[in-house]
Parts: structure tokens; sequence; C-alpha cells
């Protein structure tokens, strides 16, 4: 993956690279934006620049993972596996790693994502690090949202805020690894094209596809929502919750927008004067409330959650259509 393909990224990285090379930047540049951008690529990249390695370190990356690399003053720090959190006992030895002498002479970095799942007493342990940072040091923080991180943290970072590339900056790039019609899947699940290429097209299509035949077995009753609700992998929610989000707005721009887009069979049939709007919406609040809830980590039953949520298509469409 180079980074000089993703022109969504070149702006920040042109704009930083020369200062990071030159060692003429903050002590800790903190990457914000959505995952599956190339959030890690680009801070690969500065360690690169920073360390002024002239070998991509970036040959470490496969299926968008940053394996532990070989580069003496380069350090990665992600959640251990099987755990969602980045404690204190990773954060402290950083601190020592910093402050070691640079074995090439030149700086030492250490990148930390995503920097939102550090506890409570990693970020206070960080925030000293950054309170009192070694010469030629380089702490890059990834995260989805500055929202996440406590504004001391903020306060002593280089902020950039990423963009994520447009629907033809992403299918242009997807299309170098593998030509499909990428246009449906990016519109459903964003603009990432990291993180879509990594699954790739026909993970996306099958959930899609398996989404489209739950709904019509539900206006048909050929299932009832607590048998599909079993069938969602619980690691998969948010593809499963972000298909359904799509097709109800997909049903919302048929009836206010005549814009026939990729629907279930069982939506095609329903007449546009028939169609709910404000009550379509409100659907989509209940799905996105939902979504966030997965997002931030609540612990519920999923499995009723998603049950109840699908219980108005098995009722007739109860609430979304007029006479349902």
């Amino acid at each position: 993956m180079q980074i000089e393909d993703m022109n969504w990224l070149m702006t920040c990285y042109n704009d930083l690279s020369d200062s990071i090379k030159k060692h003429n930047n903050s002590h800790a540049i903190l990457i914000s934006g959505e995952a599956g951008i190339g959030r890690k690529i680009l801070a690969q990249k500065f360690a690169e620049n920073y360390l002024n390695i002239t070998q991509d370190i970036t040959d470490d990356l496969i299926n968008n993972e940053i394996k532990e690399p070989q580069h003496p003053d380069f350090k990665f720090i992600k959640p251990e596996d099987g755990k969602k959190n980045i404690s204190i006992d990773q954060i402290r030895p950083t601190k020592a790693f910093l402050q070691l002498t640079s074995h090439q002479g030149i700086g030492k970095v250490a990148i930390i994502c995503p920097a939102e799942s550090m506890t409570y007493e990693a970020m206070n342990s960080l925030l000293k690090i950054l309170e009192e940072p070694s010469n030629d040091t380089l702490i890059i923080l990834i995260t989805e949202s500055i929202k996440k991180l406590p504004q001391t943290i903020v306060s002593r970072s280089q902020i950039q805020n990423l963009r994520n590339p447009s629907l033809k900056e992403s299918i242009k790039w997807l299309n170098k690894y593998d030509e499909k019609p990428w246009k449906d899947i990016l519109i459903t699940f964003g603009n990432r094209p990291i993180i879509i290429e990594k699954l790739g097209f026909e993970y996306f299509d099958s959930r899609i596809k398996q989404v489209n035949e739950d709904i019509d077995l539900l206006v048909l009753k050929k299932s009832k929502p607590s048998q599909i609700a079993n069938t969602w992998k619980s690691e998969e929610l948010d593809i499963y919750l972000s298909i359904l989000y799509k097709l109800i707005s997909n049903l919302i721009n048929q009836n206010l927008l005549n814009i026939k887009e990729s629907m279930p069979t069982s939506f095609k049939n329903i007449p546009q004067s028939d169609i709910h709007i404000e009550q379509c919406f409100q659907y989509l609040n209940e799905i996105a409330t939902m979504r966030q809830y997965l997002i931030n980590g609540k612990v519920l039953n999923w499995g009723l959650q998603i049950s109840n949520l699908l219980v108005p298509i098995y009722s007739d469409m109860k609430g979304l259509i007029k006479n349902g």
C-alpha cells in the first residue's frame, strides 16, 4: 500500500513530512479520522520520516494490521490480544523506551492506536510523558474522535483531522486491487476503502444479500424476528445494522425523491403512497441509537434488542407504512 495512491491523505502528509524529517514538529501528533481510511499507514510514514528509514515500515503491514516492527527505535502500542483497552502496564514501559538513547542516534517513535482505548490510568501516565517529553522523540496518537480524549492530552498534541476519501477516490483506489461494483457497498458502509478492501467485496456483498433476504422473510412471515436476530452474529452487528439503515433510507428515497435504489423485493412492492415517512425516519433514529450503543460498548442483551428492532417489519410493517 503506497500512501501516494491515497490522495485524501496526501494533504496532511505533505504539510508535515518535511518538518517531521527535520524534527521540527510537536512531540505529539494526534491523527483523528474514521477507521479504515489509512490512519495507520499515515502514522507509519511519519515514523519513517522521523527516523530516516528508507525501507518502508509498511512492508510489515499485512491485512491493514501493523506487525511488531523490527526497528529498535519504533514502538507500536495497541490493545493486547483478547482485550479492548490499552493498560497502564503498556504505557509505563513506553516512557522508559522513549528515554533510552536512540540506537541509530536519530530519535524514537511510539504509535498508540486507538488512543481512546487507553484506560484512565494509562492516559494519566501518557500525560506525564507529554508534560516532560524526551528530546528527539515523537508520539503519534490515532483516534476516531478527539472528543474521546481528555483535553489535557489534546492540548499537548499537534492535531491532524483526516477527511474520508470521496466516493470517486474510494472506487478508484479499490479498483486497483479488485475491479468490482463497489458503489453500493461504499454508500452503505461509508467511504472507508482500506477496511473494505481488507474484508473484500464478497464479504460485504453476501451480508447485503442476507439482510435483504431476512427482511423478505420477515415481511412474508416465514421467519420471526427472534430467529433472524439469532443469525446475526454479535461481532458483525454493526455491519447488519448499517445495511438495515441503508435499506430503510432507500425506502424513504423511493417515496420522497422517486429514486429507485437497491432494496428487498418486499419493499419494492409497497406503494409509494403507503410509506409513512415520519415513522421511517424515527425507525432510522432507533437503528442509529442501537449502533451507537454497540460502538460505545454498552452491555445489552443484543439478541433481544435486535429482535425488538425487527418487530415492526414483521408486524405488517407496523408504523412504517400507513396501513401497517
